[in-house]
């Protein structure tokens, strides 16, 4: 707050000093001109030492969040290959012993090594960005930093599962769904085990020993019977150049709505697939949509820094936003049909009037780089987070800040809030996905899939299970309670999902993909 007082302090004092220099030109008294001139340049000084600082407390702790996941990445790696190779000695020596002679076992030490040095050379180059940022302008080069934590995280990631481990853990059975097929499991382990008799064994023993002392007694309780989802493949929707990186669907279940960095919005018709619109005003591009609750109208926001509004029907532009100075992240339209709310890399989160395609306030100014952003289905809660790790729950009427949760090291990619309100999901860079109780401000469900970034997030409307988007290529549905996911939907060569979308009567799933297509998936 004091910052804005600030620059509209300086804005006055502009202006005073050119009504005072056409005065001292009148008068010959150079003081009029001279006194308001030299006031503004001062609160410009200021103003320009107070966005410095604050930028570099900004990239002191996302640096410091960077180290701190780095270094417990790398203590838990080692950890876990120490106490997995003790355990395999002490059960298997004597077949060790046989083969130390063997050539085929230094192989595997030469594997080992090599990899060590190339985490010595992720390590490296980390260093060396942050030495390059450390001497660079620091508004010029905090999005080369989130780059940096995103490339840095996915190469540690890779190198956890490509260490060879002397005692392989038993590996999740999952379901796959195949193109135009019915679901057929297809487990690892050596013995084969029914996903009905599967899920109750969970149920009835549920772990949480990875949530801790504080999430212990919540996990205790008795675990809803999963339903297992029956979805099928019916079709791939191809239009697109470049990554399908937002999707929307309607309140009827009827239109689909797909946003790619091709710089292109395209609308689609769910039941016969036909392409119905094609809006290309955007100059760079897209990372989000918003369809409004009665399909009147989308909202569309990317790297160009504007917010486009449309009309649904017609497909006629109606409105350019422009206000931010930075890219446009996460939109959500409140249920009144009529405010929008955008969250931007500018730290800053924007109501907005739809019909007239006005500004209307900002709702906070130093939110931090944001990514993400979510409302609740009766509009009186809004969940926002990005780099730094941090979700905000503001509310509504009047507006304000009701709890940050802090419990996470990671990077936030996505946001959702169930269907009741009463749980936020989190989709993180380093693979995890998180669900809290927002009545108790608890961490209730940490799921486990560090093969790959979680992109996207949505929540069931079973209130119990959420479906996330992976880089790794797949959907994966879990349940609350339970470590596997329900099922898992393969991309097959489509390449990382990006984004997911679940219609409102939960019939229709879609996966935006790298390839620029978008599959869907319907449930009888």
């Amino acid at each position: 707050m004091l910052t804005h007082r600030l620059k509209i302090a300086e804005c006055i004092f502009v202006a005073v000093s050119i009504i005072g220099w056409a005065v001292a030109a009148a008068s010959g008294q150079i003081i009029y001109g001279a006194v308001p001139l030299s006031i503004a340049l001062l609160l410009n000084l200021i103003n320009r030492l107070r966005f410095e600082q604050q930028s570099r407390n900004r990239l002191t702790g996302a640096m410091a969040q960077l180290h701190r996941q780095v270094s417990q990445e790398s203590q838990s790696l080692y950890q876990q290959q120490q106490k997995q190779a003790l355990a395999s000695l002490q059960a298997k020596l004597p077949d060790y012993l046989a083969q130390i002679e063997n050539p085929a076992s230094e192989l595997g030490a030469i594997k080992i090594a090599q990899l060590q040095a190339r985490i010595v050379s992720v390590e490296q180059s980390l260093r060396n960005v942050v030495d390059y940022l450390n001497s660079a302008s620091l508004p010029n080069h905090i999005e080369q930093l989130e780059a940096a934590i995103a490339q840095v995280t996915a190469d540690l990631d890779k190198l956890h599962y490509q260490i060879p481990i002397a005692a392989a853990p038993e590996q999740p059975t999952h379901w796959h769904t195949e193109a135009g097929g019915e679901p057929s499991l297809f487990p690892v382990a050596s013995e084969s085990v029914s996903p009905v008799s599967k899920a109750e064994e969970v149920c009835r023993d549920v772990p949480v020993e990875r949530l801790g002392e504080d999430v212990r007694a919540y996990s205790s309780r008795v675990v809803p019977e999963p339903i297992l989802p029956n979805w099928n493949f019916r079709l791939t929707l191809k239009g697109h150049q470049d990554w399908v990186s937002a999707l929307a669907m309607s309140a009827d279940g009827q239109i689909l709505v797909s946003g790619s960095l091709d710089k292109t919005v395209k609308l689609w018709h769910l039941e016969t697939a036909d392409l119905i619109h094609t809006f290309s005003d955007h100059q760079q591009g897209i990372l989000c949509l918003s369809l409004s609750p009665d399909g009147k109208w989308l909202a569309s926001g990317g790297f160009d820094q504007t917010i486009k509004v449309w009309k649904l029907e017609t497909g006629e532009l109606c409105h350019t936003l422009i206000g931010h100075n930075g890219s446009v992240r996460s939109l959500v339209i409140m249920p009144d049909n009529q405010t929008l709310i955008s969250g931007s890399f500018d730290q800053t989160i924007k109501l907005w009037q739809l019909d007239q395609g006005k500004f209307v306030q900002d709702l906070v100014q130093d939110a931090g780089r944001l990514s993400a952003i979510a409302l609740s289905p009766d509009g009186k809660t809004l969940a926002s987070g990005g780099g730094d790790g941090i979700v905000d729950l503001w509310h509504f009427q009047p507006f304000d800040l009701e709890f940050s949760l802090t419990d996470n090291l990671s990077s936030i990619n996505s946001l959702a809030l169930s269907p009741d309100g009463r749980r936020l999901a989190a989709a993180c860079t380093d693979g995890t996905l998180k669900v809290w109780q927002l009545d108790r401000a608890e961490l209730i469900e940490m799921w486990q899939c560090p093969s790959a970034p979680a992109m996207s997030i949505v929540f069931s409307d079973n209130q119990q299970s959420a479906i996330a988007a992976h880089a790794d290529g797949t959907i994966k549905i879990w349940w609350l309670g339970i470590d596997e996911p329900l099922l898992v939907l393969d991309n097959n060569d489509a390449g990382s999902v990006v984004s997911v979308a679940l219609s409102p009567d939960g019939q229709w799933l879609a996966g935006g993909n790298r390839d620029g297509t978008v599959k869907l998936w319907q449930q009888f």
